[in-house]
C-alpha cells in the first residue's frame, strides 16, 4: 500500500516536472515544430504556449510581437534560423531605443484565416498579450472554396472548444471538405475527454516533445549531426526547372484564379477575417498581403480579374485600425525560392521590412 502511495507522489511530481525536463529549443525554436504541430492535427500546440507564456513572465519588462500567418511568415522552405522572425528580433535587439526583445513566430503552413483565429483564442487562453500582432495574408486567402480547401486548415478542434459558435457558422463548410463533424454522445464525450482532459495533462501533451529530444540526444551521444528542419529546397526559383510546369498544376491554377471572389458578408474568409480585426481593436496591429514572384507568375497577375480582386483585397482595409501594407511586386522575384515563397536572403529582406514597418508607426 505504503509502495503504491509513492508511485501515485511519483507521477503526480512528475507532471508538475515533465515541462521543465523538456529543452525548451526542442519546443520552440524560432517557429514552431511543424511535423509536432500541424501534423499531428495541432496536439502540440499548448507546449509552444505554454513556454512562451513562462518566457514572458519571466521577463515582464520586455514587449514582445506575435506572428500568425501561413507558410510565407512560417519561413518556408527554409529551417528556422532563416525565418522572417529571426531577422526582426535581430534588429530588434540591436536597436538601444526598441523596448521590442522577442517576436515569437506561431504561423504554420496551409494556415487559413480561421487558423489565425483560433489561435487568437489560444493565446487569450493563455494570457499571451497580442497588443502588437503581424499577421499575413495571401491572394489565395480569399479564394473561391468550392470544397477544398477548409476555411480552418489545422485548428478545428481547437476552434470548437474556445468558440462553438464560429464552430457551428462555418462547419458546414468544414463538413464539405470531408472535416467529421461530432454527431453522437459518444463523439461529444470522446472530444470532452481528449481536449478537456487529456490534453491538459504534461505527460500525454509533452510526449512527442519527449521523443524528440531523446532523439537528439542520441544522435549528440553518437557525434551524428541534429537533422535540419528545412522543408525543402530553399535555393532560388530560377535554378528549378520544374516550376514553369509547376505553374500549371490545378491547385495553383484554382489558388490563382481571376474569377471574381466574393467579399461580402456571407464569405467565411471575411466572416474570420471580420472576427481578427474585431479582437484586435484597439491594439497595434500590422497586416501584411505577402505577394507573388512576378516573373514566374505572370501569366497570372497580369489578367484583369487579378488585379481587380486584389484592389478589392486593399479595399478590405481601408479606413480600419489596422496597419496594412501590400507587398504585391515590392519585393525582387531573384529573392523568391518559388511562386510565393522567399530564399534566406529573401526573408532577411522580408524580416528587415517588416521591422521597418513597425517602427515607423
Amino acid at each position: 500500500m505504503k509502495a503504491a502511495k509513492y508511485v501515485v507522489l511519483y507521477l503526480i511530481v512528475l507532471q508538475f516536472l515533465i515541462p521543465y525536463l523538456v529543452p525548451n529549443d526542442k519546443v520552440y525554436h524560432n517557429r514552431m515544430d511543424y511535423p509536432l504541430t500541424a501534423l499531428k492535427e495541432s496536439n502540440n500546440i499548448d507546449p509552444v504556449l505554454a513556454y512562451i507564456k513562462r518566457e514572458i513572465d519571466a521577463n515582464p519588462q520586455d514587449d514582445y510581437i506575435i506572428m500568425l500567418g501561413d507558410s510565407v511568415f512560417y519561413g518556408s522552405p527554409g529551417n528556422s534560423d532563416q525565418s522572417p522572425n529571426v531577422f526582426m528580433e535581430e534588429r530588434a535587439q540591436a536597436d538601444p531605443n526598441s523596448t521590442i526583445k522577442r517576436v515569437y513566430n506561431l504561423a504554420l503552413p496551409a494556415n487559413q484565416l480561421g487558423d489565425l483565429y483560433a489561435m487568437l483564442l489560444k493565446l487569450d487562453q493563455y494570457e499571451i498579450s497580442t497588443d502588437n500582432l503581424i499577421f499575413n495574408i495571401r491572394y489565395p486567402s480569399f479564394m473561391p472554396r468550392e470544397g477544398w480547401p477548409p476555411t480552418v486548415f489545422w485548428m478545428q478542434k481547437q476552434l470548437r472548444a474556445r468558440d462553438s459558435d464560429t464552430f457551428e457558422h462555418v462547419s458546414a463548410q468544414l463538413k464539405a471538405t470531408k472535416y467529421e463533424l461530432p454527431q453522437s454522445w459518444y463523439d461529444h464525450y470522446k472530444f470532452f475527454i481528449y481536449e478537456e482532459i487529456m490534453q491538459r495533462i504534461p505527460m500525454f501533451q509533452y510526449k512527442d516533445y519527449l521523443q524528440k529530444a531523446w532523439e537528439h540526444t542520441k544522435l549528440h551521444v553518437q557525434g551524428k549531426p541534429i537533422p535540419d528542419d528545412s522543408l525543402g529546397d530553399p535555393m532560388p526559383w530560377y535554378t528549378k526547372g520544374h516550376l514553369w510546369e509547376y505553374m500549371e498544376n490545378d491547385e495553383i491554377v484554382n489558388s490563382y484564379t481571376d474569377k471574381p471572389f466574393d467579399f461580402s458578408e456571407t464569405s467565411l474568409d471575411v466572416y474570420f477575417l471580420e472576427q481578427i480585426l474585431k479582437h484586435q481593436q484597439g491594439k497595434n496591429t500590422v497586416v501584411v498581403m505577402t505577394g507573388v514572384n512576378q516573373e514566374l507568375m505572370q501569366d497570372f497577375v497580369s489578367k484583369p480579374g487579378y488585379q481587380e480582386n486584389m484592389k478589392q483585397i486593399d479595399r478590405l482595409f481601408e479606413g480600419r485600425e489596422v496597419r496594412y501594407i501590400n507587398l504585391e511586386g515590392v519585393l525582387d522575384d531573384d529573392l523568391f525560392s518559388d511562386h510565393t515563397h522567399f530564399t534566406p536572403e529573401g526573408y532577411e529582406a522580408l524580416g528587415n521590412l517588416l521591422w521597418d514597418t513597425y517602427i515607423n508607426r
